[in-house]
């Protein structure tokens, strides 16, 4: 579920004719207009790896799925949660850019 109170508004121009595609992709597709343009706009942001953007993102949703759920919340005598410990171990598989100086292959961390 979208927590609208972790956005902010903004105000876009779009042409007619874009307009009119984006309401009926949207209706096609049963994705909120807003959430199309939050997508576009983050893809766009990336630096073009749309892939590692997903996979990202995905894991991300994942994190959260995790720490919302009442069980992973359970202990353990280290004093970690059964979340915190998972994400621990999904944060290293996030995707990462190399740096633009360094010779490192870009891939999981």
């Amino acid at each position: 579920m979208t927590h609208f109170k972790n956005y902010k508004p903004i105000m876009a121009y779009l042409d007619p004719n874009d307009i009119s595609k984006l309401r009926s992709y949207s209706k096609d597709t049963n994705i909120p207009m807003a959430q199309l343009m939050r997508e576009g706009i983050k893809a766009r942001l990336s630096g073009g790896n749309t892939f590692a953007e997903g996979y990202n993102d995905g894991l991300t949703k994942a994190i959260s799925v995790i720490h919302d759920m009442r069980p992973a919340q359970m202990r353990f005598p280290s004093g970690a949660s059964f979340a915190e410990i998972v994400e621990t171990e999904l944060v290293k598989h996030m995707w990462r850019e190399p740096k633009e100086d360094s010779n490192e292959e870009a891939g999981i961390v």
